[in-house]
C-alpha cells in the first residue's frame, strides 16, 4: 500500500503540468468546403467525385442528394497526453512496485509502437532500469520500449538482452537492431545459423538481420540449409529470402537445383528468383502456367512485382486462370500495358465470380479509361453491352453500372430503366443508382408510372420485389432533377413519419420536393420542413437523414425566413449525420454568410492503466 500512496503523490505532482499538443493524426487536417454558388442548382449528370469503397456494396453506393455538395464529415484529431509520458518515465523510475514499473514501460513501447508520441526522452530512464532491474518483465518491457522508440543508444543494451531473451521476446528486439544496421548484431545472428536446436522464430530474425546488414559472410551458412530437404521448411525460406538479398548470382544458381522438384522445393525456388536479376525475373514466368495454383500465383505476384511486362504473354491464361490472385494480378498488369485487345479481357474479368476479382477489374478499367482517352470510347461501350434484362451475368452487369456512373457516362436510359426489375437487387439498386446520377428526361413518364405503381403496392400491402424502396428512394431523387412537378402531391406526403417506406425514401422525396420549389419558399410547406428539423425530442425523434434533406430543402427554396431554423441547426445537430455541416454551406443561399467550421474534436488515446489522478484527457 505504501508503494502505491507513494505513487499516487506522484501522479498528483504532474497534475500541474501543461497539457501539450501531444500527438496529432497526421490525416485529420479539416477539408476545405466553399460557400455555394448563388444560383447553385442541381440537374443534369453529376459530374464531382465519387469515392468508393474497394469492395462496392450496392445498398451503400453514395446518392445524388449526398454528393451535390458534396459536405464533409467531422474532423477528429488524436492525441497524446502530454502528460503521460513524464508520468510513465517517472513511474519507471521512482515506483517501487514492480506492477507499476513494468506497465508504465509497457504504456512507453505502446505508444512508441503506434507512433503516437516521441519516447526519446524516456531513454536515459529505460536503458538505466533495464540494466539494473532483477525483475525479467519489466527488463523485456523497456527492451521493447527501447526497440519500438528507435532509441538506437540502446543497441548494445538491446543485443546483449536479446542473446538471453525468448523468442517472444527477441521478434519485438531485434528487427530494430537490424533496422538500425547494428554491425555488432552479426555476433549474435551468425552462431544461429550453424545451430541445429535454433528455434525457427530465433533463426528467421538472424536470416533478416544479416541480410539487412549484407553480410556476405553468412551466406555459405544459408546454402546448405536451403538444399537441405531434412531441414525445417521455414528456415529454408528464411535462408532463401536472405540469399536473395545478399548475393543474387548465387540465388539464381540455387534456384536452378530446385525448380525442377516437387511444389515445394520449386517455391523455395521462387522464393530465391526473387532477387532483381532481369534473367530471374524472366525465368519467375516460366512458372506462371504451373500444375499447381500455389506455385503459380507466387510466380505471378513477384514476376509483377518486379517487372510486371514480362507477364503479358501469359496475359491470355492468367486473366482467366482459376486462381483468384492471379486473375487479379492480370488486371493490373492490363492496367499498366492496356490495347484494345487486353481491355477486351478486363472487360471479361467484371463478370468474374469471385467479388474481389470483378471488383479490382473496375478498378482496373476506370483507371484506364481516365488515363488513355483513346481507350475510354472502348471501355464505356463494353460495359454498356452487359446492360441485357435477360443476361446471367449479374456480377458483370453490376460493374458495368458502377464503372458507367463513375466514369460520369450518360445516354444509357433505357437500358438501366429495363433492370429495375431484375431477379438480384445488385443489379436492380445499381441501376437505379446509375438513373439518378445521370438523369434523362426520357424516362420521365417511365419513373412516374413506376414510383406510383411502388406506392400503391405499399399503401394496398402488396408484396414488394426486392429491395424496392431503395430503388424508389433513388427514383424519387431523379424526379427532383427533372423537376417532375406532377409527383409533388406524392412527395408531399412523406412528411409524416408514419408514411410509408423508408427513411432513405422520405429523405429522397422531401429533397426532391426542395428542388420542385426551387427559388420559390412557399410559406407552409416551408414550416413543414422546419417541423421535421426540430423534431428531436419526441419519440422517436424524426431520422437523421430526414432532418439534412429538409435542411438543404430550405436552402433549395431559398426559404430566408427559416434561417433562424437552419442556424440552430447548425449549433445544436450532429457533425456526423451532417446534418450541422448542410445546415452551415445552406446558410448563405438563405442571405446569411456562411459561419466558421467546426473546430476538430480532440480525443485522447486510451485506455491506459496508469493516468493522473481526476484527468479525463
Amino acid at each position: 500500500m505504501n508503494s502505491w500512496l507513494s505513487f499516487g503523490m506522484l501522479i498528483l505532482s504532474l497534475l500541474a503540468m501543461p497539457l501539450g499538443h501531444g500527438f496529432q493524426d497526421v490525416n485529420s487536417s479539416t477539408p476545405v468546403l466553399a460557400p455555394p454558388d448563388p444560383e447553385f442548382s442541381p440537374k443534369g449528370t453529376y459530374e464531382g467525385p465519387i469515392d468508393l469503397p474497394h469492395i462496392v456494396r450496392y445498398r451503400n453506393l453514395p446518392l445524388r442528394m449526398h454528393l451535390d455538395p458534396l459536405i464533409p464529415g467531422p474532423v477528429t484529431t488524436y492525441q497524446l497526453n502530454s502528460r503521460m509520458i513524464p508520468l510513465w518515465q517517472r513511474a519507471l523510475a521512482e515506483a517501487t512496485d514492480m506492477e507499476i514499473q513494468e506497465v508504465a514501460a509497457q504504456s512507453l513501447a505502446r505508444v512508441a509502437d503506434r507512433q503516437q508520441a516521441d519516447i526519446q526522452e524516456a531513454g536515459p530512464t529505460l536503458m538505466s532500469v533495464a540494466a539494473s532491474t532483477k525483475n525479467n518483465r519489466i527488463r523485456y518491457a523497456c527492451a521493447h520500449a527501447l526497440a519500438a522508440g528507435n532509441i538506437q543508444s540502446a543497441a548494445a543494451e538491446l543485443i546483449k538482452l536479446a542473446a538471453e531473451g525468448t523468442d517472444s521476446q527477441r521478434v519485438l528486439i531485434e528487427p530494430a537492431l537490424a533496422r538500425w544496421k547494428t554491425t555488432a548484431a552479426t555476433e549474435l545472428w551468425k552462431p544461429r545459423l550453424m545451430d541445429p536446436y535454433v528455434t525457427t522464430a530465433s533463426y528467421r530474425l538472424a536470416a533478416e538481420g544479416l541480410a539487412e546488414l549484407k553480410d556476405s559472410s553468412s551466406i555459405s551458412l544459408l546454402l546448405p540449409i536451403i538444399v537441405d530437404r531434412s531441414a525445417e521448411y521455414s528456415k529454408r525460406t528464411a535462408a532463401a529470402k536472405a540469399v536473395a538479398v545478399l548475393d543474387p548470382r548465387q540465388a539464381h544458381a540455387t534456384a536452378e537445383m530446385l525448380i525442377t522438384g516437387d511444389i515445394p522445393e520449386r517455391l523455395l525456388g521462387l522464393t530465391l528468383l526473387d532477387n532483381g536479376l532481369p534473367e530471374s525475373t524472366e525465368k519467375l514466368t516460366a512458372f506462371c502456367d504451373d500444375s499447381s495454383d500455389a506455385v503459380a500465383s507466387v510466380a505471378w505476384q513477384r514476376a509483377f512485382k518486379r517487372q510486371p511486362e514480362v507477364l503479358l504473354k501469359s496475359l491470355p491464361t492468367g486473366h482467366q486462370h482459376r486462381d483468384s490472385a492471379i486473375r487479379m494480378t492480370a488486371a493490373r498488369v492490363i492496367r499498366l500495358f492496356p490495347d484494345p485487345d487486353r481491355i477486351v479481357m478486363l472487360h471479361g474479368q467484371l463478370s468474374d465470380i469471385h467479388i474481389e476479382v470483378r471488383n479490382v477489374a473496375r478498378q482496373m478499367s476506370l483507371a484506364v479509361a481516365n488515363q488513355h482517352g483513346e481507350l475510354r470510347d472502348q471501355i464505356i461501350s463494353l460495359a454498356s453491352s452487359l446492360l441485357v434484362p435477360d443476361s446471367p451475368k449479374w456480377q458483370g452487369i453490376e460493374q458495368s453500372l458502377v464503372l458507367l456512373g463513375q466514369l460520369h457516362s450518360a445516354k444509357f436510359a433505357a437500358e438501366c430503366f429495363a433492370l429495375l426489375d431484375y431477379p438480384r437487387d445488385e443489379v436492380g439498386v445499381s441501376a437505379a443508382w446509375l438513373i439518378q446520377l445521370s438523369p434523362e428526361e426520357a424516362l420521365r413518364e417511365k419513373v412516374a408510372a413506376y414510383v406510383q405503381q411502388a406506392e400503391e403496392q405499399l399503401a394496398t400491402g402488396g408484396s414488394l420485389q426486392g429491395d424496392v424502396l431503395l430503388r424508389e428512394s433513388m427514383l424519387l431523387q431523379y424526379a427532383g432533377l427533372v423537376r417532375m412537378n406532377e409527383l409533388r402531391p406524392l412527395l408531399e406526403q412523406q412528411f409524416p413519419k408514419s408514411a410509408p417506406g423508408t427513411p432513405d425514401k422520405r429523405a429522397s422525396a422531401l429533397w426532391a420536393l426542395g428542388l420542385l420549389l426551387e427559388k420559390n419558399p412557399v410559406p407552409e410547406i416551408a414550416a413543414k420542413f422546419e417541423a421535421r428539423i426540430k423534431d428531436r425530442q419526441s419519440i422517436p425523434p424524426e431520422h437523421p437523414l430526414v432532418q439534412r434533406s429538409s435542411v438543404m430543402a430550405l436552402g433549395l427554396m431559398r426559404a430566408s425566413a427559416s434561417k433562424d431554423v437552419v442556424f440552430e441547426s447548425y449549433t445544436i445537430d450532429s457533425q456526423e449525420s451532417r446534418i450541422a455541416g448542410t445546415a452551415r454551406w445552406v446558410l448563405p443561399l438563405l442571405g446569411e454568410p456562411m459561419p466558421p467550421d467546426f473546430t476538430p474534436s480532440v480525443v485522447y488515446t486510451g485506455p491506459w492503466r496508469i493516468n493522473p489522478l481526476e484527468d479525463n484527457r
